[in-house]
């Protein structure tokens, strides 16, 4: 995540990774849970709320575009961050992982045909490029979650409401942790993949200690 003034390397803002590594090493399930809870709030939900509270208030013009944007990108960034652990951060496979999690944690409004568009169009396109491709859009007046429309060319495009879609993750994830908290084989994957994703993290930290 980031150092403190201190030196200090956190995992998330009450989390150091010298301490997660601490509870991963002896076995601490409950103390790995609320730091990767609040790791998912602190850092991606929370944040994301703050931005869509900031456009609604700013509805009347374009200058919640950014916002609306902003809130939308953390909101597909955090269900392919939740993606990969949930399938236990396979090396490829990444549609599966993020459409899976879709299906599995935001169903509905999420159904097989339009969680591969919305990988393809608004994950990828974003993840990668920073944009939404084939004329999807976020927009908060949107009545729906996500709706797919087609152009005067026939392309099909999707029009995504941010804030439903944060609400609809938020709900998601906390299904995912009452999982995590019940299914052991889950939360093993989880533990895996911290340890594979921030081991960099978790070397750093032990060089740190040792001067």
């Amino acid at each position: 995540m980031g150092r403190t003034r201190e030196g200090e390397l956190y995992y998330s803002p009450s989390c150091k990774f010298e301490y997660l590594k601490r509870l991963i090493d002896n076995k601490e399930e409950r103390g790995l849970l609320k730091c990767f809870e609040e790791r998912v709030e602190e850092l991606y939900l929370k944040p994301a709320y703050v931005l869509i509270e900031e456009a609604n208030n700013k509805k009347s013009d374009n200058s919640s575009m950014g916002l609306v944007f902003s809130a939308g990108l953390i909101c597909v960034s955090a269900i392919d961050f939740l993606g990969r652990f949930y399938f236990g951060c396979p090396k490829d496979e990444v549609e599966c992982r993020f459409v899976g999690w879709l299906l599995k944690y935001m169903s509905p409004p999420f159904n097989a045909l339009l969680a591969k568009k919305f990988y393809k169009d608004f994950r990828n396109g974003l993840v990668h490029e920073c944009r939404i491709k084939n004329g999807g859009e976020f927009s908060l007046n949107e009545g729906e979650t996500i709706r797919e429309e087609v152009d005067d060319n026939g392309v099909r495009y999707l029009v995504v409401n941010p804030e439903k879609l944060l609400k609809k993750l938020e709900d998601g994830f906390k299904n995912y942790l009452d999982d995590l908290r019940q299914d052991e084989n889950m939360l093993s994957q989880l533990v895996e993949c911290l340890k594979k994703d921030f081991k960099e993290d978790f070397r750093k930290e032990d060089d740190s200690n040792e001067r």
